[in-house]
């Protein structure tokens, strides 16, 4: 973790710039959202949003990202708070979230055991009935499809700066991982790359 969050923090100018673009599925999410919304893994702020009756928590492993998230912040007058922190640490009380958004973040956590502690701790911190938007990486995609040597687990280079841990989900592998924990999916709003969906609280 600490060398990916080294990484992280080094290239977090360049990716700002390079990931702009905020999820319109996220978006239709996070429209009707009220009270305290996390978005775990937030990076530099590209699904920021402004909540209606309530405010957003940003939380992410690197210190730049979250710096360069804040700037955008102020700029746009956006009611935020920020938490430098692993992923599968989230430092608030039980059912203290009211829904959640977690977009290309848990498949970058390398160990198996602490991607399901992060799934864990969205549950123990979001409200009975609280919802949350997920996205990962779908092992499936033609990106990765016909690879030589097709692993789960990828290492991906960043403009020779260091390699960004990566694993690689299939649908039935992660909704059974939520269900598990005692989450309910509620929709799927998958694309090519990405296997999308909103799961409950049970």
């Amino acid at each position: 973790m600490q060398n990916q969050e080294k990484l992280w923090n080094k290239i977090a100018p360049e990716w700002h710039e390079y990931k702009q673009k905020p999820s319109q599925n996220a978006l239709d999410f996070l429209e009707k959202c009220s009270g305290n919304v996390l978005d775990l893994g937030s990076g530099s702020g590209r699904h920021l949003f402004e909540i209606k009756n309530g405010k957003m928590f940003l939380q992410d492993i690197s210190i730049e990202m979250l710096k360069l998230a804040e700037r955008k912040a102020k700029k746009e007058k956006i009611r935020t708070e920020f938490i430098c922190s692993p992923l599968e640490k989230i430092p608030k009380e039980d059912e203290f979230f009211d829904y959640a958004i977690c977009i290309s973040a848990l498949h970058c956590i390398k160990d198996e055991k602490k991607r399901k502690k992060t799934i864990e701790e969205m549950f123990r911190t979001l409200k009975k009935k609280g919802k949350v938007y997920v996205g990962v990486w779908n092992e499936d995609s033609k990106r990765f499809k016909n690879k030589k040597g097709k692993t789960k687990q990828l290492s991906i280079g960043w403009k020779n700066k260091g390699k960004r841990d990566y694993y690689l989900y299939n649908e039935k592998e992660i909704h059974s991982i939520f269900e598990s924990i005692g989450f309910k999916i509620l929709s799927k709003h998958n694309s090519e790359m990405m296997i999308n969906f909103i799961a409950q609280k049970t």
